[in-house]
């Protein structure tokens, strides 16, 4: 059995009447609302009602047996303005609502609300701290780094949704001995003309290049190191080097970025903590934390999970700092700043690696008595891989050639279906069809990386994830065009899409089995966010949107909702249409995904 959803957004008269009368029914204190309005489940079976509300939890305070309670409270409940009928089966008390009372309620507070249906200030303005995407500078945006940029961007929405204040941080990968190789082969090589045309592309090829040749000349490894402590020291020619192979490379990610959708508030990675690492390991020593160990400073971490894990190190045996030291105190910069409600990575299979650094810090609270241990703010979300994507051009997959090929396969989709079906698709302007075919490209990617749990593998097939129905993001989109088309239909004749006409509309007429399954599952839209929001997983959305479209496409294939015998009908069920596709719009731009009025 699932909850009932009764907080924030829709139902939310239908929620206050239905608890106040069960308080009084029951016989219970204003202050047991809570307990009430927890209690209440929606039944596996519609046949069993469409809330049930378990009694055992009053027992205790009623002194007699649920059983008792449920027969008792439905002889009291008739009073109740949306209750039509009640069924109390054993310790439950099942409840059916009156469809003609709760499904105005509930389609005038979707199409009233509009856009902030579903918003709720669960997070009262706090921040949130997420770091994602974080790709490797002077190297292209690789296809691998897509999920965590997807998965961390719709947090980032979903919790904004939910009242946070989000911080949205990229800590990219721009230090690190790489560079001593990507600087050797530039002042060997480097060709100014072909930096300014191709950017990080060319940075990449040097780079392979410097790498290639410490084969056959292992002094060019030990010149890189030299090239990269000579930048660590300052050296001024090396930094301004540095410094505009990192603008190039963040140029070119912004205008990847802006193709997705995606935003950030601080692209600050690697280098600028890099200054404060030395005094933040010293922190750990000082505190008897952090211990030498065969010439490395780690700290021990076991005590603190309760299992067997290696010691998290924070200075290698030849001095240089570690990946943990610098999260260490990237994390401790993060609190000061932010005073974070949550601090977030969006990172792949690096379980023991945060782990261990959550736990240091755990360590250093206790050792420095921190006023207020905020290390078990911090978590690491993690997910799976995705297998099999490849491109015409071969398996190195960039994300560029990635996004233009969806692009392109989605165009040879649109044309197909244009000849196939000219009915349901009929020709576009070569414009349009651009447009198009960018953004169901897009879709059929994004929505791939939530389709299912965050912490799934994935296995990639171009041919799924572009079809038009199934699980996939073209068909979230194609049914909101679908019920636009049917809006484009209703102009010029008696019936308006304007949102003040359908608001008028007599929803006591919808009286079908599917639409009231709809009505249900549009108010469901703020359990979904709270739920994706709670559990760092926006697949609770996008497998929401998918139940949701799939009741729509069922119902408009079994009614017609123009020219019925009744206009006032029709205009009911226009009413409806705006509601699901209202909640539609709402949910695919949680997860980035464009709605398009036109397929």
């Amino acid at each position: 059995m699932r909850l009932f959803y009764m907080q924030g957004g829709g139902f939310l008269k239908v929620r206050s009447s239905l608890v106040q009368s069960l308080l009084a029914a029951l016989g219970l204190p204003e202050d047991e609302r809570d307990l009430v309005e927890r209690g209440l489940i929606q039944p596996p079976d519609p046949e069993m009602g469409d809330i049930a509300l378990p009694c055992f939890p009053f027992a205790s305070i009623l002194k007699t047996s649920p059983h008792n309670i449920a027969k008792d409270a439905a002889s009291k409940l008739m009073q109740d303005p949306f209750i039509e009928r009640l069924n109390p089966q054993g310790p439950y008390l099942n409840i059916f609502l009156k469809r003609s009372k709760v499904i105005p309620v509930v389609l005038m507070e979707i199409l009233e609300q509009s856009d902030s249906y579903g918003r709720q200030n669960l997070g009262k303005d706090e921040v949130i701290v997420i770091d994602y995407s974080h790709p490797n500078i002077a190297k292209p945006f690789h296809f691998g780094h897509l999920r965590s940029t997807n998965i961390g961007a719709d947090l980032a929405r979903i919790l904004d949704y939910l009242g946070y204040r989000v911080f949205r941080k990229n800590y990219i990968g721009d230090w690190g001995t790489q560079f001593g190789f990507v600087i050797y082969a530039w002042q060997k090589y480097g060709d100014e003309k072909i930096l300014e045309e191709r950017a990080v592309d060319y940075l990449v090829e040097l780079y392979i290049r410097a790498n290639k040749e410490t084969e056959s000349d292992p002094k060019i490894h030990e010149e890189a190191k030299s090239l990269f402590k000579r930048l660590e020291e300052g050296d001024e020619k090396l930094t301004a080097l540095w410094k505009r192979f990192r603008a190039l490379s963040i140029e070119t990610y912004e205008k990847t970025y802006a193709r997705l959708g995606v935003e950030f508030d601080s692209f600050e990675g690697e280098a600028a903590i890099s200054r404060k690492v030395d005094e933040v390991i010293s922190r750990f020593q000082k505190a008897g934390v952090a211990i030498e160990s065969e010439n490395a400073i780690v700290v021990e971490v076991s005590d603190v999970l309760n299992r067997e894990i290696a010691p998290c190190m924070l200075r290698k045996s030849d001095g240089s700092s570690t990946y943990a030291a610098r999260d260490c105190a990237e994390a401790i910069a993060r609190w000061e700043d932010h005073k974070f409600a949550a601090n977030m990575y969006v990172c792949s299979r690096q379980e023991d690696h945060f782990a261990q650094v959550f736990a240091a810090l755990k360590k250093l609270a206790r050792a420095e008595n921190w006023e207020y241990d905020w290390s078990d703010r911090c978590e690491n979300i993690s997910f799976g891989y995705v297998r099999g994507m490849s491109t015409r051009k071969g398996s190195a997959v960039w994300l560029g050639e990635v996004l233009e090929e969806a692009r392109d396969r989605a165009r040879a989709v649109r044309l197909a279906k244009e000849t196939s079906n000219p009915g349901a698709f009929p020709r576009l302007t070569s414009e349009q069809l651009d447009r198009i075919s960018e953004s169901v490209g897009l879709a059929a990617l994004l929505y791939n990386d939530v389709s299912a749990s965050r912490m799934r593998d994935l296995d990639f097939d171009w041919d799924t994830v572009l079809r038009f129905d199934g699980n996939t993001g073209p068909y979230l989109q194609y049914t909101y065009a679908r019920i636009a088309g049917v809006f484009r239909k209703a102009e010029g004749g008696d019936y308006s899409e304007d949102s003040d006409s359908v608001e008028r509309a007599d929803f006591k007429l919808l009286t079908t089995e599917e639409e009231w399954s709809l009505v249900l599952a549009v108010r469901e839209f703020p359990k979904a966010v709270l739920q994706s929001g709670r559990k760092r997983e926006p697949h609770e959305i996008a497998g929401y949107l998918q139940n949701l479209a799939m009741k729509f496409n069922n119902y408009y294939g079994a009614h017609r909702i123009l020219n019925v015998e009744h206009k006032s009908l029709s205009k009911a069920r226009l009413g409806l249409l705006k509601a699901v596709q209202n909640i539609l719009g709402l949910g695919m731009n949680l997860l980035g995904i464009s709605a398009l009025d036109v397929m």
